[in-house]
């Protein structure tokens, strides 16, 4: 599947994952399942939610994946306070911050971690990510 089409698919499962939500809560887990799935979990997917701390709600990864990934640290989850998405790379691992936000402030973040050797991020990636935010943030006002 080329890449125009995997994030079409992924448009379609994440509009599927607000049609099926009860509320934001689940919303933001079908969301993350919708990517880990999308990608054919193929990537470790973690949501941060964000108030007076940053705490992980959701952690979706293969156990062997979930074991030997060697997290980023919180430090560089402030970079999303600018609410454009961030890439990070280190060697053939990349992470892709995405920040959403609720009333004007950052209410989760999106990490999805995936080496370049199964999926190398582009300018494509980037836009869909500013699409994803802002689906999220418009629908989550409704829940």
């Amino acid at each position: 599947m080329n890449k125009s089409d995997l994030l079409d698919e992924l448009r379609l499962e994440v509009g599927l994952a607000y049609d099926y939500a009860k509320d934001e809560k689940d919303f933001i887990g079908r969301v993350g399942q919708a990517i880990f799935n999308g990608a054919q979990r193929n990537v470790v997917v973690i949501v941060y939610k964000v108030d007076e701390s940053v705490r992980p709600v959701h952690i979706l990864g293969t156990k062997e994946d979930l074991g030997k990934e060697r997290m980023f640290g919180f430090g560089f989850l402030g970079m999303c306070g600018k609410k454009s998405s961030v890439v990070l790379k280190e060697g053939k691992k990349q992470t892709l911050l995405i920040p959403v936000t609720k009333k004007g402030k950052v209410s989760y973040i999106f990490s999805i971690r995936i080496s370049t050797d199964v999926y190398p991020l582009t300018n494509q990636d980037l836009l869909f990510t500013e699409e994803l935010a802002n689906f999220i943030e418009a629908k989550g006002k409704f829940l």
